[in-house]
């Protein structure tokens, strides 16, 4: 009781775990762990527009983008996804992830050094961001 053991494998068998006695802080950290490894094994840009797509679509955010390709093998080079008046854009013409809601910028942080901390943040932002449009 009072002790959490969470672990995460990845499809191709890598594991992650972590225990402890806060199960907040845990999630947070294995989070923070798996989005770190998924960056060294691949940064491409198209590959975090399916991944933050997907984690919309499984937590029933609804959300217009222009993450479609006709090739599985392309690769983007600037896209945005909308959520009601909150956006989530990346251009590589300045490789920095951005929120916006309603033109104030919510949350930034250049490619290079986004990490896996920088993801759960970044995800708490987009969760407040979008209860607060009602």
């Amino acid at each position: 009781m009072g002790w959490y053991n969470i672990n995460a494998t990845r499809i191709t068998g890598n594991l992650i775990g972590i225990d402890g006695t806060d199960e907040y802080s845990g999630l947070e950290k294995i989070i923070s762990d798996i989005v770190d490894f998924e960056l060294t094994q691949n940064r491409t840009y198209s590959y975090w527009n399916n991944v933050f797509a997907k984690i919309f679509k499984s937590n029933g955010i609804v959300f217009h983008n222009n993450l479609e390709l006709k090739n599985p093998n392309d690769h983007f080079k600037s896209w945005v996804i909308k959520l009601y008046n909150v956006e989530l854009y990346f251009k590589s013409s300045e490789p920095e992830i951005r929120l916006i809601k309603n033109e104030k910028r919510l949350y930034s942080k250049k490619w290079s050094e986004f990490s896996g901390t920088e993801f759960y943040k970044l995800m708490n932002e987009i969760k407040t961001s979008c209860q607060q449009r009602i």
